[in-house]
C-alpha cells in the first residue's frame, strides 16, 4: 500500500450496546492507521443503557446524538459531519482487526471505477444453537458477491466507501430500517460510475456478533425479508421480487420434514456422529421460511395501504 494515507471516517450506530461496546472500543483503539488521518464517530441512537457514557470514555471517539430512530438515520448524521474521503462501517456488537482500514483502503488503490469495498465478516463464537445457526450455516450477515439472479452488494457490518459516492448519490434512505445498505449498493451499480469490491475471505476481518435469543433471531429474519421485498420491488433489475406462493410452499414442506429430521439429528447427537448444536437446525430452517413468508406478507400489506408502513428496530 502506498505511503500516502487517505484520511479515513469510522462510522459506528449506537443503540443499547452497553454490554458490546468495551470490545469495540478496544478494537478501534488498536487500529494500525495513523491517528491523524483517523476519525472515529460513533452515533448514540437513543440509547436507554449506560452506551453514551461509556463510549464518552474514550478521548479518540467522538460521539454524535441521532434522535430519529434507526441505524441508517444514524450513520447519515455521522456522514454529514465526518470529514474523511474514505469513510468506513462497522457495527456496536462486532470488533475489527488491527488491519482493518488498511486492507480496506487496499481494495481501492489502482482501480478509480472502485466506489465501496467490503471485507470479511466472521461470526464471533457461537454460544449455543442460534448463534451457531445464524454465523456458521446461514452466514449472516454477509456480503452479496452476486449470482445469475442476484446482483452484489456490501452490508454496513463491513464496508467502506469513497466519500464522492454519497456526494454524488445522497446518503442512505431513512425510510425503512432494514436492506438501506442493500440498497445504496444497487444504487451506486445502478447509477454507473462505480463498482464495488469484495475482498477475499480473511481480508479487513470484523467480527460480528449472532443472535443468540430466538426471539430476535426470528425478529430479524421477518424484518429482512420485509426490507428485502421493498428493496426488489424498487430494484427489480438487480434481484427477483420474492413470491409469496413460493414462501408458503417452502413453509409447508419444512414444517413436513422438520420432526423427522429432527429426530434423525438426535439420534446422531446421542451416538455421538455429530453436534447437540445441529439438532435444532430444521426447526431453524423452518422458522427463516416461516418469518419469511410472514415479513413478506406484512410487506404486501404495506404496499397495499393496508397496515402503516412501520418496522421496529
Amino acid at each position: 500500500m502506498s505511503q500516502t494515507y487517505p484520511f479515513v471516517s469510522v462510522i459506528v450506530p449506537v443503540y443499547n450496546e452497553a454490554d458490546e461496546l468495551p470490545g469495540l472500543i478496544a478494537s478501534l483503539a488498536a487500529l494500525d492507521w495513523p491517528a491523524d488521518r483517523l476519525e472515529i464517530l460513533c452515533v448514540d441512537n437513543g440509547s436507554k443503557d449506560n452506551s453514551r457514557e461509556l463510549l464518552s470514555r474514550c478521548p479518540r471517539i467522538r460521539v454524535l446524538q441521532e434522535a430519529k430512530p434507526g441505524s441508517y438515520a444514524a450513520r447519515n448524521r455521522a456522514i454529514r459531519e465526518s470529514r474523511g474521503e474514505l469513510i468506513a462501517f462497522t457495527d456496536a456488537d462486532c470488533t475489527v482487526d488491527p488491519n482493518w482500514i488498511k486492507e480496506l483502503v487496499a481494495g481501492f488503490e489502482g482501480d478509480p471505477t472502485v466506489g465501496a469495498v467490503g471485507g470479511t465478516i466472521v461470526p464471533q463464537p457461537a454460544t449455543n444453537a442460534i448463534d451457531y445457526f445464524e454465523g456458521s450455516i446461514l452466514h449472516n450477515p454477509s456480503h452479496g458477491r452476486g449470482t445469475a439472479r442476484v446482483r452484489p452488494y456490501l452490508v454496513t457490518a463491513n464496508a467502506m466507501y469513497r466519500r464522492a459516492v454519497f456526494d454524488r448519490l445522497g446518503l442512505f434512505d431513512e425510510g425503512r430500517f432494514s436492506g438501506r445498505d442493500v440498497e445504496m449498493s444497487w444504487r451506486m451499480l445502478t447509477e454507473g460510475t462505480w463498482t464495488l469490491r469484495i475482498l477475499e475471505d480473511g481480508r479487513a476481518r470484523v467480527l460480528h456478533r449472532c443472535r443468540s435469543s430466538f426471539r430476535e433471531f426470528a425478529y430479524v429474519r421477518r424484518r429482512t425479508s420485509f426490507g428485502w421485498y421493498h428493496l426488489t420491488r424498487q430494484y427489480p433489475q438487480m434481484a427477483p421480487v420474492p413470491r409469496l406462493e413460493r414462501y408458503l410452499a417452502r413453509v409447508l414442506i419444512a414444517g413436513a420434514l422438520c420432526p423427522f429430521t429432527t429426530l434423525g439429528r438426535l439420534g446422531l447427537a446421542l451416538v455421538g456422529r455429530t453436534s447437540f448444536r445441529d439438532v435444532p437446525r430444521d426447526l431453524l430452517h423452518f422458522t427463516v421460511q416461516w418469518n419469511h413468508l410472514l415479513g413478506t406478507a406484512r410487506a404486501q400489506l404495506t404496499e397495499a395501504g393496508w397496515q402503516p408502513s412501520q418496522m421496529l428496530r
